[in-house]
Order: C-alpha cells, then structure tokens, then sequence
C-alpha cells in the first residue's frame, strides 16, 4: 500500500492500461492471432479458386497467338489452350519461371518452372518439372486446341503457385529429354494473370 500511495494516479491508471493491452493484442477487432490465421487462410483458399489465364503473343519474327486458361477443378488444375499460327504438328507447351516478356525472344521468362528440382519430362511421368505441360498439336491450319489436367501446382495456393509466371510455346516437340526435351525456339509468350470474371 504504502508504495502504490506514493505513484500519482496518472501513472497507476497507465500502467493498469498497459496490462490490461497485454492480455489482448487486439483490442479494436476482438480477435485473437488464432482467429485472423484462421479468415486469412479462409481468404487465402477463395482466391486460389480464382481462374487464371495467360494470352499468347509472337516472339519476334514468328505469329503464334491465342489463350490458355487455367481453373480449378475437382482433380487438379485444367489447363486449356486455344493457339493459332502454328506450323502444322506437335509443339511443347511449358510453364516458365517469369511472367517477364519484355524480350521478343521469350528468354526473359526464364527457364521451365521447376520450384522442387526435378528432371524434366513429360505430364505422364509424376516427377517432373511444375511447368512440364507436354505438347500440342497444329492441324494443317496451324490451329490447335489442347486439354490437360495437373496436379502439381496450384493457381496462387502455397503448393507451386503458378500465378504471375510465363507460358511459353516452342517450335519443336518435347521429346522428353534432359534438361528441357529439345524444344527449340520460343515462338509464343504469354503471362498468367487473374482472368476478368466478367
């Protein structure tokens, strides 16, 4: 008593403050550090459901264009690429380490995607690079609509996000050999962004 006696009343109403804010660090909202993990990771899990898409442009002196689409579905992720202005036949189709296209080449997006180290090789071997998505096929036209399901990354999820790398289209098949099957030029670029839901 006799030392409480001697600290003014200011002080004691502060201190009596300063305890009472140890108790809960989150006076304003009432919630617990549990409690905001918990609708961060709420949060977290609607955006991964987010579809994705990255829209194709011609590296220099080529004219590969198109979309490819990325969505969650119940088995993985559904890639889907609808690609014009292609030589007639099969074409690998990669996911790159960077959305960077400011190279006309399409070197500025790095190399394959490979976040866990992995030997290239083709979608029917599980060990594999995150971006190896195979091959496509070009019809006389040069058209080609290709449909494949992974379930090696995630859209923006914690597990290989895919969300703001490069797609890139070669001019030559993947053959599946090392490091990164034989592809050839890069003939198409494209980023992967959120697509517009509307």
């Amino acid at each position: 008593m006799t030392i409480l006696k001697q600290i003014p009343i200011t002080t004691l109403a502060l201190l009596i403050s300063v305890l009472a804010g140890c108790e809960n660090n989150h006076p304003a909202s009432g919630q617990t550090p549990a409690m905001e993990e918990k609708a961060h990771q709420k949060m977290v899990a609607v955006d991964s459901q987010r579809p994705l898409v990255a829209v194709m442009t011609p590296t220099a002196g080529n004219k590969t264009a198109g979309t490819v689409t990325f969505t969650q579905g119940a088995d993985g992720i559904d890639v889907e690429a609808t690609i014009r202005g292609l030589t007639p036949g099969d074409h690998a189709i990669h996911i790159h380490q960077f959305g960077d296209l400011r190279l006309d080449n399409g070197k500025g997006t790095g190399g394959h995607y490979n976040p866990q180290g992995h030997d290239h090789a083709l979608p029917s071997t599980e060990m594999r690079h995150a971006g190896d998505l195979g091959n496509l096929t070009a019809d006389a036209d040069g058209n080609a609509s290709y449909s494949i399901t992974i379930d090696n990354v995630t859209l923006d999820g914690a597990h290989n996000p895919i969300i703001g790398r490069g797609v890139i289209i070669h001019a030559k098949v993947d053959d599946g050999g090392q490091p990164t099957g034989n592809a050839g030029a890069r003939v198409s670029q494209g980023t992967i962004g959120y697509a517009n839901p509307g």
